[in-house]
Order: C-alpha cells, then structure tokens, then sequence
C-alpha cells in the first residue's frame, strides 16, 4: 500500500513512477519501521530531490486512508508543515506552535531550510530545536526530512538535540541521483 502511495505522489507532479531499486528499498525501510517496534520519529534525509519528501507525504497519504477507513468516527492524519513555514509562523502565532509541539502525528519537511532563529515578540528561539524538544520528551510520532548530512545536524542545532535526534529517529539515508533533472 505505501508503494502504491508513493507512485501517487509521483504522478501528482506528471512525471513517470522510476521503480529503482534504491526507492524501493526505502519504501520497504519504510513500511518496516510503520509496522515494527522501531523509534517514535523517522528522518528521511540526503541529496536534493531523491525522493525524501515524495516518501513522507505517501507515508501521511497511507495513515490518512487507514484511520480514516477504521470503525473509529475519529478522523486522523498527519499534521504537515515544512520547516520553513514553521518559522515563518511560530514568529505570528504561538498558538500555532503550540498546536504543533501538541500534535500526535507530524510530518516535518526539509529541516534545515528555515533560519536558524527567529525572533518572537522580543524573544530569539529556533523553532526547530525548540519543536523538536517538545516531541521528543513526549515521544510523539515524528516524520521530519532533511538535506542535512549526520554532521550537519550537530553543527547546525547544537549536539544537545543531534543528540536526542539520534534516539527519536530511524535513519533512512538518499544518496541517489536527483530524480528531478
């Protein structure tokens, strides 16, 4: 099912479903850690344009069709919100950081694109870090994506959270070819 979520966003963007094995490797990654005993987060990271993005929204595609279809009338999904409008936003609006610290499934996309601090009324903070705190204390599902190197995560948000990030998530790693040249 989440292969076939994943050709979905593909075709989304008008372009032909590559099936290499590289993605389908870490679809299967994927789907493992959805239905194993594995860490509350997962972080898809590495080149620009590999697919990282494609495979957390197929991800939050399939957790929105399997709630959504149970005997349960609670409708869930993943929260969405790229890492740049985080901080575009927690800046206007800290109810809406709040909703996300709050959040029981979140999907965060390309970490490492927003500034590193934002400043909100009066106070500097980095959004990220201070998100990514939150879940992590209360071991809340998290997907989140990056270009970041392993390295880049210690240098960029200190090794305090690179540190936490370790335990919160599995690791899937890109290092194939951009699929968008």
């Amino acid at each position: 099912m989440l292969l076939m979520c994943y050709q979905h966003e593909v075709r989304k963007r008008r372009i032909p479903f590559q099936e290499d094995k590289e993605t389908l490797e870490k679809i299967e990654k994927a789907a493992k850690w959805l239905t194993g005993d594995y860490k509350v987060g997962l972080l898809l990271y590495g080149i620009v344009g590999s697919g990282k993005s494609t495979l957390g929204k197929a991800i939050c595609n399939l957790i929105g069709i399997l709630h959504n279809s149970s005997i349960s009338s609670e409708r869930k999904g993943v929260f969405r919100v790229s890492a740049l409008d985080l901080a575009k936003n927690v800046a206007n609006d800290p109810m809406y950081f709040n909703k996300l610290k709050n959040q029981k499934l979140l999907f965060i996309d390309d970490i490492g694109t927003e500034p590193a601090s934002v400043k909100s009324w009066g106070n500097e903070f980095s959004p990220v870090v201070e998100l990514l705190y939150a879940r992590y204390d209360r071991q809340l599902f998290t997907i989140a994506t990056s270009n970041l190197k392993d390295s880049d995560f210690g240098e960029r948000y200190g090794i305090r959270i690179a540190d936490r990030m370790e335990e919160m998530f599995e690791r899937i790693y890109y290092q194939n070819k951009s699929y968008r040249k």
